[in-house]
């Protein structure tokens, strides 16, 4: 089903999988590889001087989001993105291969500020802050991934979690907000 979608994309790969409809902005941004699945109402936004791409392999689920407005988002080869999961490129986001993020995650890319008292918190604007998630994590269910965080490769981030701060290689972090609660056998 992806041949009505060919000429609207950037750059659509071979063999991709596409189960209408898309909910597509700034389609000629996105750039999407080879044998990608993307289920029903998987949602796209990007506007001038952003960009979206994603790796070879990988299986975008229902409903999920994808919002990068002129920042970016670059996913890796072989990644699942489950449903209702966000994902938002306004500060830029960039996401190794390999990895498994669970349904209804949030990974920001910016925050607003909030400093003057005196003024309102949307007149304030927002701080744009790159996201990194390394190769090979793997995030639980409902976790929130906050703007300017490196997720280690090979890390696990438990169900619901927050993670507000940095998380190394091989670790497991769990909680609000989430700390390292220990680490994987690495072989």
């Amino acid at each position: 089903m992806a041949l009505p979608y060919r000429l609207r994309f950037g750059s659509l790969g071979r063999a991709v999988r596409i189960k209408p409809p898309l909910l597509l902005e700034g389609a000629r941004r996105i750039h999407v590889g080879n044998r990608v699945i993307m289920e029903q109402f998987v949602g796209m936004t990007v506007s001038a001087g952003g960009e979206i791409r994603v790796g070879d392999e990988c299986e975008l689920r229902c409903f999920s989001r994808f919002e990068a407005h002129d920042g970016y988002i670059r996913i890796g080869a072989r990644c699942g993105i489950n449903p209702y999961t966000l994902l938002s490129g306004y500060g830029g986001l960039t996401i190794g291969n390999d990895v498994r993020i669970g349904s209804h995650c949030a990974i920001l890319t910016s925050t607003h500020r909030f400093e003057d008292a005196q003024i309102t918190i949307r007149e304030q604007g927002l701080e744009r802050l790159a996201t990194i998630v390394e190769d090979n994590v793997w995030m639980g269910h409902g976790c929130t991934i906050l703007g300017g965080v490196r997720i280690g490769q090979g890390a696990i981030i438990g169900a619901g979690a927050v993670v507000t701060r940095d998380v190394p290689p091989e670790s497991i972090a769990t909680g609000i907000p989430a700390q390292v609660t220990g680490k994987r056998a690495v072989q």
